[in-house]
């Protein structure tokens, strides 16, 4: 979320984050779910110029409902249902010309599929849109005590390097200067 929040900031709209009660652990497939999860948040503030994103998450009789609402440039009706096909993009007029490859909801759709879930979009052109997951994760009310073992780099040792940061994208650049700041040399 912390990624998002920077990336929100540097275009200048808010991001607001919803989360009800949760239970403690679920069963789910953490890297599945985390990559649904951050193609609907890249995808509502890359399409947001003015405005927020809104993450909510709910939980309520094992199903988890979590839902990106934007206030970006929204989905014409008629490109709707082309959006989860490979390779296609909404045909927004007056919206820029985006990078990318046209398979992020694409993915997103197949694996809340594979997950046993279901996705749907409301949208309204000029007034932003609303996807929304719905996931049976099941509470594990027993859940087995994991290692506490952490392998997480403090520091370096050695002599000093250079690292050549190159993205056009300067959210990905501060990004990166975030990771690495902590680090030192910089």
């Amino acid at each position: 979320v912390a990624m998002f929040r920077l990336q929100a900031i540097a275009k200048g709209i808010e991001f607001h984050v919803q989360i009800g009660r949760l239970p403690a652990v679920v069963q789910t497939d953490e890297n599945r779910l985390r990559q649904i999860l951050i193609n609907l948040l890249a995808n509502a503030i890359k399409f947001t110029d003015s405005g927020h994103v809104t993450f909510q998450v709910r939980y309520h009789h094992q199903v988890a409902e979590f839902t990106v609402e934007d206030t970006g440039v929204g989905i014409h009706k008629s490109d709707l249902e082309r959006i989860f096909q490979p390779f296609e993009r909404a045909r927004t007029v007056g919206a820029k010309a985006t990078i990318g490859t046209g398979l992020g909801l694409t993915i997103t759709s197949l694996l809340t599929k594979i997950m046993g879930g279901d996705i749907n979009v409301r949208s309204e052109v000029g007034k932003g849109s609303t996807f929304r997951v719905k996931l049976f994760l099941s509470e594990v009310s027993r859940p087995r005590i994991a290692s506490t073992m952490e392998y997480r780099v403090r520091g370096y040792v050695g002599p000093p390097q250079t690292i050549l940061v190159v993205d056009d994208n300067e959210v990905q650049r501060e990004l990166i200067r975030d990771l690495l700041a902590p680090l030192g040399s910089l």
